[in-house]
């Protein structure tokens, strides 16, 4: 595990964690800091329990005992304990309290805590697919992020203040609204028979479920492809691929990752009733979206009568990686401030 330690000023700290299918973000704040003292990035997945993972953090991290500690979980939480939605991770605010031997710990969604960052995040690392910005006040706001999983929340405006509420949106039906969006469902409910989300469809397993669609489709096989899909992360091939046309079914693929994308953005956006915006957060958005806007706004745009309303909605892609350890930031400073 590598570690960045910085000069250690005197003062209160706080643990903050973006905890992911895929990736673990730790960082340790002093309580008015800007910048951490301590920070790593782990693989999730390489790890059988979050504990193993926070509490070697802290073993090496040269900094203070945190007084509170904020953790953003990819799954629903209830009761102060999480399930993580994509591995066999169960997390309770009061044993990791115990085992990290820090007095208080929350555990939020991580759509919550990435929800929270957006509203922190300068012009500079937003890339707009409109011609405005989402607003930061008076308006509600849509947060969609595909990763691991599909995520969503909203950020709803409540007596003159943002409100980051959690949904599980990204599993809900997926609807298919064109003749090769049926076939692609068909394709889908016999790979997935118990149920078609929108999440098979946006998230990088959903990009290669794309992919196997349209691999299916051409009937051309590649020996040459086969090697480096499968050679590293077969998904990032997929849309390496595909952004620079160089296999017709992955750039199908992308390509139409990106309208449902959109699609499912646009939803969010009426199920909201978001006129504030929407934050489209994660790395595959960062990757693809600013790649293939039109696509995107295409698919957020096709409402049918609902179309004028959609194109007045901003909309942009936040850039920052560490949005969700911005936002824990936010509410761990609001949980000390309320001590």
């Amino acid at each position: 595990m590598k570690t960045k330690p910085l000069p250690l000023p005197i003062g209160r700290t706080f643990l903050v964690g973006d905890i992911g299918g895929t990736r673990t973000r730790l960082a340790i704040y002093k309580a008015n800091g800007r910048v951490p003292l301590v920070e790593a990035v782990l693989p999730s997945q390489e790890h059988k329990t979050f504990e193993e993972i926070a509490v070697r953090f802290l073993a090496e991290a040269n900094a203070p005992r945190p007084v509170a500690a904020v953790f953003g979980v990819a799954g629903p939480v209830e009761g102060g304990v999480a399930t993580i939605t994509n591995l066999p991770w169960r997390l309770e605010e009061r044993a990791l309290a115990k085992q990290l031997r820090i007095p208080s710990v929350l555990l939020v969604n991580d759509l919550v805590v990435n929800a929270r960052g957006c509203l922190t995040m300068p012009a500079s690392n937003l890339t707009a697919l409109t011609t405005e910005l989402p607003v930061k006040r008076g308006k509600h706001i849509g947060v969609i992020a595909a990763g691991t999983g599909l995520g969503e929340a909203r950020l709803l405006w409540i007596d003159g203040c943002y409100r980051a509420l959690p949904t599980e949106g990204g599993h809900t039906d997926f609807a298919p609204r064109t003749p090769i969006e049926v076939e692609l469902f068909q394709f889908l409910a016999k790979r997935f028979p118990d149920h078609v989300s929108y999440e098979r469809v946006i998230c990088g397993a959903g990009l290669g479920n794309l992919y196997d669609f349209f691999a299916a489709r051409s009937k051309q096989a590649s020996t040459t492809i086969a090697r480096r899909l499968a050679d590293g992360d077969r998904n990032a091939a997929i849309a390496e691929l595909g952004l620079a046309r160089e296999h017709e079914p992955a750039a199908q693929a992308v390509d139409l990752f990106a309208t449902l994308y959109g699609a499912e953005a646009g939803n969010i956006v009426l199920r909201e009733l978001a006129v504030g915006g929407i934050y489209v957060v994660g790395n595959i958005g960062r990757s693809i979206i600013p790649h293939r806007r039109e696509l995107f706004m295409q698919g957020f745009l096709q409402k049918g009568r609902f179309e004028g309303l959609l194109s007045k909605i901003p909309v942009a892609v936040v850039m920052e990686p560490l949005v969700g350890i911005r936002g824990a930031l936010a509410i761990a400073r609001d949980m000390i401030e309320q001590d």
